[in-house]
């Protein structure tokens, strides 16, 4: 009897957690699970009605779509490997950081995230343009103008703008979490203050530098207002082309086929930290 009691009790238990998660199974369903089957549906649908893969190997056979993959990959590089040079003496200050000091550090790191993109976008306009603040000073100076604008360089450097909090945070956290213990004994052993940060306090580090830079690459690569306004069409890549498929082509097949690409280069990338990572902690 008491075994019954148990089993119903369980049951119970299972159809109470079940009914606590069904508003979470339900935003999944509609806002994640449905879009991603409607988008990946009609990619599968051809010219003629039928059903296949012709949109993918249409972007795997042409040299054109390939290269606007690998521009929007080197892009996401690129951008990772400057976030990661500029924000981790950003996080390395604010973890050991106290006071005032430290919240003043937070709110310059976040105040790009504070702005809307648009806004954003536009003020690196006015900043790097051919007249703009920027020009004007070296113009001033003597300088001749540097063409900063609708090109990689003006896009890479708004880009860095907004997503360095993400990197300089994400390495924070993991320094702040670091037993200073570490470095005291190192440095009674006889250490360098050098010497203990490479030893010890950047290999411990590393965990949320790989966190900011996945974060800092998935983002990158999806990035499309602050590229589209400040690049247009002299920095393609594939999120500005899905748009211009869908506007300009109306080619809403082909158009989620890259969209499709695009999450299977994001999965991949979020796939390798979770594999490697039980690798890095042995390290």
């Amino acid at each position: 009897m008491s075994a019954k009691r148990r089993s119903d009790g369980a049951g119970l238990g299972s159809a109470k957690a079940l009914l606590g998660l069904a508003p979470v199974l339900i935003v999944l369903v509609i806002f994640f699970a449905g879009p991603l089957v409607v988008n990946v549906s009609e990619s599968l649908r051809q010219p003629n009605g039928a059903v296949g893969f012709g949109q993918y190997l249409r972007i795997l056979t042409d040299s054109y779509y390939l290269t606007v993959i690998g521009q929007t990959l080197v892009f996401g590089v690129v951008l990772t490997l400057v976030t990661a040079i500029l924000g981790y003496p950003f996080g390395y200050a604010i973890a050991r950081a106290r006071g005032s000091v430290k919240s003043i550090l937070i709110f310059a790191i976040v105040a790009p995230l504070l702005i809307n993109v648009v806004v954003r976008s536009f003020g690196w306009m006015v900043i790097l343009g051919g007249n703009g603040a920027l020009n004007a000073g070296l113009a001033a100076l003597g300088f001749s103008k540097l063409e900063l604008i609708y090109n990689w360089t003006g896009v890479s450097i708004a880009m860095v703008h907004v997503l360095l909090p993400f990197m300089a945070l994400s390495v924070a956290s993991t320094l702040e979490t670091l037993d200073l213990r570490l470095e005291e004994a190192a440095g009674v052993l006889g250490a360098s203050p050098l010497r203990t940060f490479w030893a010890i306090t950047f290999p411990l580090s590393l965990e949320g530098l790989v966190t900011g830079s996945i974060l800092v690459f998935c983002l990158s690569i999806g990035s499309f207002v602050t590229v589209l306004l400040l690049g247009k069409t002299s920095t393609m890549i594939l999120p500005l082309l899905i748009y211009q498929q869908l506007t300009v082509s109306s080619d809403w097949p082909f158009a989620a086929a890259m969209g499709v690409v695009l999450l299977v280069l994001v999965s991949m990338v979020l796939w390798s930290q979770s594999f490697l990572r039980p690798r890095w902690m042995r390290i």
